[in-house]
């Protein structure tokens, strides 16, 4: 289910209890799938070909030069590209130097403007600077962290498909899934379903339209019903949605089945990549999370 992947739960599991230091992780890759998996990283298709290329949301930098107390510009040998304005700015040598929340204005080829001026002593000249496109985690049950910055993959050169999930990884190729979601900041509804032909779902107060596409999980609860035609495994259409019930075909086949069931189903959107199209993501649209 979406979330953390197992590698992340583990090793965050295995820190807690003293087993294992966490692994390093000096950078961070977004990528996009046209088929979602499993929690144990396998079973994702992710897109190819036409130059996608997974891209970068954090990773460390060295300062080259001292930046004083109240000023707000931060010096470099070079500043990559995939540091763009909205990455939060941590300075992991002197914790305390760039207030919480600051974020980059503007970058050159060689520094970075920040939201807020530098406090304390300032920057030296070799700090190691983290950035992300996320925001520090906040609240509770779940904590969550939300994207603070603008994002946009490279210009597509062929159909990458139909884009429903994405995934962070600790590589720029291959790698560990570290977390994944489906697109669309839509939460997961607990529902009961009936047996017949097609089987009704219930699910209140669900708010979908017909058409919309929707996943089924028993990850957290639940068991499946069984069928008589089709099943429940990969994205489902809404059909004849009423106020707190509704219908799904699988590949334009109803869904029937023979027994009844529970679970948990959540709304999924769904982008197409065409040739000569950039997929973006405005600040604000990724969120992890953790219960």
């Amino acid at each position: 289910m979406t979330g953390l992947s197992d590698y992340t739960a583990k090793n965050h599991l295995n820190y807690l209890a003293g087993a294992a230091a966490m692994p390093a992780m000096p950078a961070s890759y977004l990528a996009l799938f046209t088929a979602a998996g499993v929690d144990a990283g396998t079973g994702f298709t992710e897109v190819s070909g036409g130059a996608y290329a997974r891209t970068q949301i954090s990773g460390t930098l060295t300062t080259n030069a001292t930046t004083a107390s109240g000023n707000n510009t931060l010096h470099f040998a070079s500043v990559p590209a995939w540091l763009v304005a909205g990455f939060t700015a941590y300075d992991l040598t002197a914790t305390t130097v760039i207030p919480a929340g600051t974020t980059v204005l503007s970058t050159t080829s060689t520094t970075v403007v920040l939201s807020a001026n530098l406090t304390g002593a300032g920057a030296g000249a070799s700090d190691s600077i983290a950035f992300s496109a996320y925001s520090a985690a906040s609240g509770s049950a779940p904590s969550q962290s939300t994207s603070s910055a603008a994002l946009a993959t490279a210009q597509a050169t062929a159909s990458w498909g139909t884009v429903i999930a994405w995934g962070v990884y600790d590589a720029s190729s291959s790698g560990n899934l570290l977390y994944w979601d489906y697109l669309g900041a839509y939460s997961w509804l607990p529902v009961e379903i009936s047996s017949a032909a097609p089987g009704v779902i219930t699910a209140k107060g669900h708010g979908y339209s017909a058409g919309d596409a929707v996943v089924f999980s028993t990850e957290y609860g639940g068991t499946a019903p069984t069928f008589s035609q089709s099943t429940l495994t990969g994205l489902l259409a809404v059909v004849g949605p009423a106020t707190d019930t509704f219908t799904v075909t699988n590949g334009g086949t109803a869904v029937n089945t023979s027994s009844t069931g529970s679970g948990m189903v959540r709304k999924v959107t769904q982008q197409l990549v065409p040739a000569n199209a950039t997929f973006n993501l405005a600040a604000g649209a990724l969120t992890l999370s953790e219960a």
